[in-house]
């Protein structure tokens, strides 16, 4: 996977990046062309625990360039990602309106994903109104392209 700084540098700030995936994130960063010790100490670790992650890992992340986000920005920036994957993949959006809502927690419940953190609620009160499949879907399309586009 090609070293994404946005999207990285939200997952840090979520606390979504287990020890065991940053010698990968590492590695992806030297292949992008950055390079320095904390980066090749961090992509030389092979199963590591937190702990020896943590020592390395602020070195790294200043060789990086990654910048710390806030958590209503890191949950956007996933949440924008998320929604422009899901519409390329062509994936049935109405099985993935519940990873928004997670983002929404993991970000502390941000008003700019309000939203979409809402989702899965919004669709079951639609359903039990009657509404159908397709039309679910139309819905949550329509929504996933207005985060996409923002």
């Amino acid at each position: 996977m090609p070293f994404d700084p946005e999207i990285i540098e939200a997952r840090l700030a979520l606390n979504l990046i287990a020890a065991a995936d940053w010698p990968r994130l590492a590695c992806d960063a030297l292949e992008s062309g950055l390079d320095g010790a904390g980066i090749r100490r961090l992509a030389a670790l092979t199963l590591p625990t937190w702990s020896e992650v943590a020592i390395v890992l602020p070195e790294a992340v200043r060789e990086m360039k990654l910048v710390t986000v806030p958590a209503d920005e890191a949950g956007f920036r996933l949440a924008k990602r998320r929604a422009r994957e899901i519409l390329q993949s062509g994936s049935d959006p109405l099985t993935h309106t519940q990873e928004f809502e997670q983002l929404w927690i993991q970000a502390g419940y941000p008003k700019n994903l309000d939203g979409f953190g809402t989702l899965d609620d919004e669709v079951n009160v639609a359903r039990q109104m009657g509404r159908t499949q397709e039309e679910l879907r139309s819905f949550i399309i329509q929504r996933l392209n207005d985060l996409a586009r923002d």
